[in-house]
């Protein structure tokens, strides 16, 4: 536990942790950001180049940090209270990672649309979207929406897939 203002905060190491890790990310993403940008021969035929979405998302990475810590900081609690909530939590962010994981591995193999299908159809499950329908309309309308975006839009460049190719 540690003060702030007066107030007993419980968990701020974790809280402090939590925002060194958002502005370190932040932080790099900006660095590498810039050094995308003076290097102009990557930049192939998208105006914006690699290097400006970086320093943008970079840049959100610390709002959001500083964000997230006034509104955590601000609110007080004499103690953390164990509870099982805790153990589902941690069981939701382990299944998480691994969808993560299997996002990743998969992208190469049948390609970025179909494998946000997935990722987004196993990530509404484990969120608690209960009714298929509502998981399989979901997920598919993310997986448009972000593929009208960042490959239609933005002309970001993302594996076709090996095995499965859209049109």
């Amino acid at each position: 536990m540690a003060f702030l203002g007066g107030r007993v905060v419980a968990g701020m190491g974790t809280l402090l942790a939590e925002v060194l890790i958002l502005f370190l990310v932040g932080i790099v993403s900006i660095v590498d950001g810039i050094r995308l940008v003076k290097a102009e021969k990557l930049q192939l035929y998208d105006v914006l180049g690699p290097g400006f979405y970086n320093i943008g998302m970079g840049s959100v990475l610390l709002v959001v940090g500083v964000v997230y810590f006034i509104s955590r900081a601000k609110k007080p609690s004499l103690e953390e209270k164990p509870s099982s909530a805790g153990e589902e939590y941690k069981m939701k962010m382990a299944s998480m990672v691994g969808v993560l994981a299997l996002y990743i591995l998969l992208m190469d193999y049948i390609g970025y649309f179909f494998s946000s299908i997935l990722f987004f159809i196993l990530i509404n499950k484990i969120v608690g979207f209960r009714a298929w329908p509502r998981t399989l309309a979901a997920s598919l309308a993310m997986a448009v929406v972000f593929y009208v975006v960042f490959v239609l839009w933005l002309d970001m460049i993302f594996p076709p897939g090996k095995w499965i190719r859209p049109s």
